[in-house]
């Protein structure tokens, strides 16, 4: 049975036209989504996504000049009137978009204090729909020493160590969801590990007959994979490279050979 299409937000300070690691996962993730038929959308403050549906609020950008003078006063300790009427904002420009959504996948911005009104807003909109927001977790603030002087007791800095109710936390990392666990008093089974994935067909440069030779004999799997490029002839002595093999084997089974000359 196919399963149902989901409309799908991907939400991020930036987009994937800025270069950096969290948004080049935003996009891959989107694009994978997009191909299985869901419906996706990436909001954001600053930046595009080639091919994809992307709606641009710019006080969602940890550059915004309002959102940089919000951080910093809130480093200092100092919640201003600005910071509310920033949330509100916030709020309101993303009522409307998130309402439509059947997963809000949510990067950094629920454990990180760049924006900590887009933090304030979307706890606010994770409290109205429990099970729709998923907190995408690469980078804890509460565990970084460079914040250690820009973050205080009390809401909101305290969000940002704090396990939502109704929210799904994801960490890229045992690491990430050990800290995780350790700041927020949250069960280690109730955080999931997704590690950021490699696309080896692009990272290679493989053509479509490069594939279908490694599909084939299984090199996508091998561990280790041996590489040998000389042409076979009696002097390259190719005999010991196979020796080697089979002595890696008993230790490593899914070792692979490949000898990438000609005859």
């Amino acid at each position: 049975m196919r399963r149902r299409r989901l409309r799908v937000v991907f939400l991020h300070y930036t987009a994937p036209s800025i270069l950096g690691g969290v948004e080049q996962v935003i996009g891959v993730h989107a694009r994978a989504l997009r191909d299985a038929g869901d419906t996706v959308t990436i909001v954001t403050g600053r930046g595009t996504a080639r091919g994809l549906e992307t709606i641009r609020i710019p006080e969602l950008d940890s550059q915004h000049p309002a959102v940089l003078r919000d951080r910093a006063a809130l480093a200092a300790g100092v919640i201003t009137a600005q910071h509310g009427l920033l949330v509100a904002t916030i709020q309101r420009k993303l009522r409307p978009i998130l309402a439509k959504a059947d997963r809000v996948v949510v990067h950094n911005v629920f454990t990180l204090h760049f924006n900590a009104a887009l933090t304030e807003a979307l706890a606010h909109f994770a409290a109205e729909r429990p099970g729709v927001f998923i907190a995408w977790t690469h980078d804890l603030a509460w565990t970084d020493a460079v914040y250690a002087g820009q973050l205080h007791d009390g809401r909101p800095w305290s969000l940002f160590k704090t396990a939502l109710p109704g929210v799904r936390y994801v960490a890229i990392s045992e690491k990430v969801a050990t800290e995780f666990t350790r700041i927020a008093g949250v069960a280690r089974s109730k955080i999931a590990i997704v590690r950021n994935g490699v696309d080896r067909v692009a990272v290679l440069g493989l053509s479509a007959k490069g594939v279908k030779f490694a599909t084939r004999f299984e090199l996508f799997d091998a561990d280790p994979l041996l590489l040998l490029p000389v042409r076979m002839t009696r002097r390259k002595r190719i005999e010991i490279a196979i020796d080697a093999l089979a002595a890696l084997r008993t230790t490593f089974p899914k070792a692979a050979l490949v000898v990438t000359g000609g005859p």
